[in-house]
């Protein structure tokens, strides 16, 4: 009997502790805030080849680092953008630049990482900087920036949880967690 109740006294100890780490969306902002940071689930299908990961953003000002993990949270990437261009350190420690984060990701993975528009997307918003349109769908709100459909689901009062981003033969589908932003 006293180890039902170690037991479920372990499970519940877990349970809060697992529950006090989430940090649900805040609200919506309603320009690009100074400081953020994300985590979150990514699933990439390119040309018919399929990756996942799990991955940390962070935002300041203008820079921005995603630090790519393997399934036990153990990091195996860290891309870091800034406006003199972008760097990614692969699992051996190794640098690789460019002068911006879709020519690096481009040559590193095969696929072009739309990560000016990304800082942005991951939010609910279009780049301001960019032409944009927005559509509502029965069941979702639609970004059609830099030649991506960016969709999300339907309009809620918190920055977005999911994002399912396609492009030619690309799909990027994003879950996110654990929302820190900064205040005005």
């Amino acid at each position: 009997m006293s180890m039902r109740i170690y037991g479920l006294g372990l499970l519940l100890s877990l349970g809060l502790a697992s529950c006090a780490t989430y940090q649900p969306a805040p609200a919506a902002p309603s320009s690009l805030p100074e400081q953020y940071s994300v985590s979150g689930r990514v699933a990439v299908n390119a040309a018919g080849k399929g990756y996942n990961a799990r991955f940390s953003w962070s935002h300041d000002q203008r820079d921005d680092r995603v630090d790519i993990s393997n399934p036990l949270g153990q990091i195996v990437a860290r891309l870091e953008m800034r406006p003199d261009g972008a760097v990614f350190h692969d699992k051996d420690g190794k640098a690789h630049a460019a002068e911006d984060v879709e020519t690096l990701s481009e040559r590193e993975l095969g696929w072009r990482l739309p990560a000016d528009g990304l800082r942005y997307w991951l939010l609910g918003l279009a780049d301001p900087a960019r032409p944009a349109r927005w559509e509502a769908e029965a069941d979702a709100r639609v970004l059609w920036q830099d030649g991506w459909r960016i969709q999300y689901p339907p309009a809620s009062t918190g920055a977005p949880d999911k994002l399912f981003l396609r492009r030619a033969d690309l799909e990027v589908r994003i879950a996110l967690y654990d929302w820190q932003l900064s205040k005005p």
